[in-house]
């Protein structure tokens, strides 16, 4: 759940038009273009294929721009995969095909949240799906009840990972997680990322900076619902799938969900495993809910750091969570991605050397970012249709409740002031009767189209079901030190938006830098011109305000860690309720306008 934005690189191999008006990788020995010398040295080699998907969010269903064009929906998308399989290679079992996905499959969208990710869990079964990882947001749904993310006392059963157990027990598909861990069953006391917790001695003041702790997992569990990895052989041809969840996961769900729960180190984690299936399988591919982005390519430096403990010791990174495409080339190793919401795929052909047993790494083919275009020629697939249509019709009269209007697309941006964020922090700040309100970007989902607003298009925007808490008295030292956390941001997390507040700081995201750490806050002051914070003056740090916030940040969430020392004086109901109920009783006309109220003026005079 990071940026939008898309990059795809050039291929340089040969696409073709596949039955359909699909791009596919061209790689057999004698396609044209091929020059003699890499058709002798693919004589003994069997091509293994992916289709790849990653943060599918939700999207049954086909998107559509502005100019009438569609892409994506899962029907249509499970017969491009149908038309590949039927190609002879493949039919006659003399290449092999799988399909991957490396997570946040199921939450996203009312049409799949209605009914708790069963819908896209369903259609990835008709389609054929080979293994999934989970991702971060796959822990969002908690107990079962759709409107409920957490356990809450009489309402819910005492489950908080309910819905995700339930749908990896009627998968047709294995969830894969190697990295994921009981805490308890560790044997020592460790945090999130399954890091042992130092602890103060009797004579000690503070934690000693002494060596880490080592954390032995020779014995540690994992969820019962999880599988490390699967071997499976096509082709005669085995593939070793490791699945990897972030190690972050915890920071970026709902925390009571995972709590119990610790996310190892991606490498660390990845080599033990592919060195204890040494020999067990010819191909190894790294599914993982991690990815590059512009300013960072964790991906890519996973890749190489596996690659330099074990050499050839992983073929194919299937990367996820940045909602990137990239398609990057690590020691000939693809690290690819493939952007989000279902609108395209990746593809990878690799070859295997059946004389020398290697994996011919210099002849990889792949293509990121494939666009599922509609044409005249695609048709849906007749089964994962009637799966989509039968959860439109179930959410029909909710989908269409009316809120309001919007004179323009009400954008949103996820390290700065946007119409969509001030428009959401002012109607919780509004509905809760508050001094201030704060809401976080990373959970503005997408912004809001043009038109009649409609509950279902504010889903889109805010699918997660975050509650909505009072803090009757946050001290201004909290609250700056959130703001503080806020502009520091170059998209490694979301902002955080203020209302009630104007906030003015100094903060420059060079090129390659995702937080810059000496950002600075220079001015905040309130709607009625009360200055908080300046060069000559600054409040006491124990004056306090009501505040209105989502329980996710209250409890520490993506980073905010700041807010755990503030106290919660009430929860209420879903935040996205509560802003749906307030836009429908002022039934707003909405421009695409910003009032300056979270601004950086680096480059500007003071």
């Amino acid at each position: 759940m990071m940026s939008k934005k898309t990059q795809v690189l050039p291929i340089q191999f040969t696409v073709i038009v596949a039955l359909l008006t699909l791009n596919a990788c061209n790689n057999v020995p004698n396609a044209p273009g091929v020059d003699n010398q890499t058709k002798l040295e693919l004589k003994d080699a069997t091509k293994v294929s992916f289709i790849l998907t990653n943060d599918i969010h939700g999207q049954l269903e086909p998107h559509q721009y502005k100019d009438g064009k569609k892409v994506g929906g899962m029907a249509y998308f499970a017969s491009v995969v149908d038309s590949i399989r039927q190609q002879p290679e493949y039919k006659k079992d003399e290449a092999a095909l799988f399909v991957l996905d490396s997570g946040d499959q199921f939450q996203g969208s009312l049409i799949s949240n209605h009914n708790e990710g069963s819908s896209i869990f369903k259609a990835m079964g008709e389609i054929g799906y080979d293994a999934v990882v989970p991702g971060n947001h796959d822990y969002d749904f908690g107990p079962l009840g759709w409107l409920f993310d957490k356990v809450t006392e009489g309402k819910t059963s005492s489950n908080p990972r309910e819905v995700i157990e339930a749908l990896a027990t009627s998968a047709k598909f294995p969830l894969l997680s190697a990295n994921t861990y009981l805490k308890k069953s560790i044997g020592i006391d460790v945090d999130a990322q399954c890091r042992a917790i130092k602890k103060k001695t009797e004579a000690a003041t503070k934690i000693t900076d002494e060596k880490p702790v080592f954390v032995n997992f020779e014995k540690a569990e994992r969820p019962s619902f999880l599988k490390p990895y699967v071997i499976l052989k096509k082709a005669d041809v085995r593939v070793a799938l490791i699945g990897i969840d972030n190690q972050f996961t915890a920071k970026t769900t709902t925390i009571e969900n995972v709590s119990d729960l610790c996310f190892r180190d991606e490498v660390e984690t990845y080599t033990e495993i592919r060195r204890s299936l040494e020999g067990q399988a010819d191909i190894f591919v790294m599914m993982i809910h991690n990815g590059n982005t512009d300013n960072n390519k964790e991906g890519s430096i996973i890749a190489k750091k596996i690659n330099e403990q074990i050499p050839n010791g992983v073929h194919l990174v299937a990367a996820g969570h940045t909602h990137y495409v990239h398609n990057d080339v690590v020691d000939n190793v693809r690290v690819i991605q493939n952007g989000d919401k279902n609108r395209q795929f990746g593809r990878v052909d690799l070859y295997f050397n059946r004389t020398t047993k290697n994996v011919m790494l210099q002849h990889t083919r792949s293509k990121a970012g494939i666009e599922i275009t509609h044409t005249p020629d695609l048709l849906p697939m007749n089964s994962v249709q009637a799966i989509v249509s039968e959860s439109r019709k179930n959410i029909e009269s909710l989908a269409n409740r009316e809120l309001g209007e919007a004179k323009d697309d009400i954008e949103t941006n996820r390290i700065g002031e946007s119409a969509l964020s001030n428009l959401l922090t002012d109607a919780l700040r509004n509905a809760t009767r508050a001094e201030f309100a704060f809401m976080n970007t990373g959970g503005i989902r997408t912004k809001l189209r043009k038109g009649l607003i409609t509950y279902e298009k504010l889903f889109e925007v805010l699918p997660m079901s975050n509650r909505a808490v009072k803090i009757e008295a946050m001290p201004w030292s909290v609250i700056k030190k959130v703001l503080t956390k806020s502009i520091q941001t170059c998209e490694r997390y979301g902002a955080l938006i203020p209302s009630g507040l104007k906030v003015k700081f100094i903060r420059n995201c060079k090129k390659g830098i995702d937080v810059d750490t000496e950002a600075k806050l220079e001015r905040v002051e309130t709607l009625d011109g009360k200055v908080l914070l300046d060069e000559k003056t600054e409040i006491a740090s124990t004056t306090t305000f009501k505040i209105a916030t989502l329980d996710f940040l209250a409890s520490g969430g993506s980073g905010y860690e700041d807010f755990k020392e503030a106290t919660v004086s009430e929860t209420l109901e879903i935040a996205r309720e509560l802003i749906a109920n307030e836009l429908e009783k002022t039934k707003l006309s909405l421009e695409n306008k910003t009032d300056g109220r979270f601004e950086n003026i680096f480059g500007k005079t003071k």
